[in-house]
């Protein structure tokens, strides 16, 4: 069963939606039926949540609504609630494999009064079966869409995750950056020091984009020493932001010193007229020029 939070006080579910249970409905049965077909249209999560998001601000003051599971966050809607937030935890998975565990997270504008929390539980009630659904769908879509070595997403989910934030930014009217990214030496440390050591600089590497990068952006390896980053919600100065945090973490790094592994960046933001060829060929060509230019350089097209 999932539970329940307020920030400013402790609320507990049975309390908030199970002694709600018994009062007269505040969705009609023409209302439910909709809510329903509308979060069955799509097992995509970030669709799904979409839609729900949509319904809920048509009935609720939601501002926004932010879901947290494994290492991912979606959030929907960009204000802060000033009233409270309603935090449920979710459980999902395989009735017979290991219990999964999310968090989903509603922000109100507004203290919501008896009759919307009672509107908030029957649409959570609804919500929360197709969310598990989409939930256990994305969990075992991601074991194909992994790379082994690093556990950074492969080339299939970085072509699937640019079609999902082209279609997005073009819906919304906003931008996203791609860095594309590859080590210097590291051809060097395969060939004097082994194929091992070489696998532990990538694995490394992986760990300090996953250190540098925010929730919400998405890291790649492609193979060898070549990796992306998917960069939401942000212009040209925040990628050469996040392309320094990285190469200064490189910097400082015990191993990558050791081996005089550095690393170049080349970078770009998507613009309306692109698609995913276009955009992740401009910055391979600024990465091109980054490696050009020497080592250790970051080049934005």
């Amino acid at each position: 069963m999932d539970s329940m939070t307020f920030a400013e006080q402790e609320i507990n579910q049975s309390q908030l939606f199970i002694s709600e249970a018994a009062e007269q409905p505040v969705l009609t049965t023409s209302e439910s039926a909709h809510v329903m077909r509308m979060l069955m249209a799509s097992i995509d999560l970030e669709e799904l949540i979409d839609s729900y998001m949509e319904m809920l601000t048509a009935k609720l003051p939601c501002a926004s609504l932010k879901l947290t599971f494994a290492d991912q966050v979606l959030k929907m809607g960009k204000n802060k609630g000033q009233g409270r937030i309603m935090k449920i935890s979710i459980t999902y998975g395989h009735p017979y494999g290991t219990p999964q565990h999310a968090q989903l997270a509603y922000a109100f504008s507004k203290v919501l009064s008896p009759v919307q929390r009672k509107m908030l539980s029957e649409m959570h009630g609804l919500f929360a079966m197709s969310l598990r659904h989409a939930l256990e769908f994305y969990r075992l879509s991601q074991l194909a869409t992994k790379d082994v070595l690093t556990g950074l997403g492969n080339r299939s989910f970085f072509n699937e995750t640019i079609e999902k934030q082209i279609s997005q930014c073009k819906r919304q009217n906003s931008s996203f950056g791609l860095l594309v990214l590859d080590l210097d030496n590291f051809k060097s440390v395969n060939d004097i020091h082994g194929h091992q050591q070489g696998d532990e600089v990538l694995i490394g590497f992986a760990n300090i984009l996953k250190d540098c990068l925010r929730d919400t952006d998405h890291a790649f390896r492609f193979g060898g020493d070549e990796f992306c980053c998917v960069l939401t919600d942000v212009n040209r100065s925040a990628n050469e932001l996040v392309a320094a945090r990285i190469k200064r973490s490189v910097e400082n790094h015990i191993m990558f010193k050791q081996f005089g592994v550095s690393c170049s960046v080349g970078a770009t933001s998507f613009e309306p007229s692109d698609c995913a060829k276009t955009l992740f060929d401009r910055a391979d060509k600024a990465l091109y020029e980054a490696k050009e230019a020497g080592k250790n350089v970051y080049r934005a097209a």
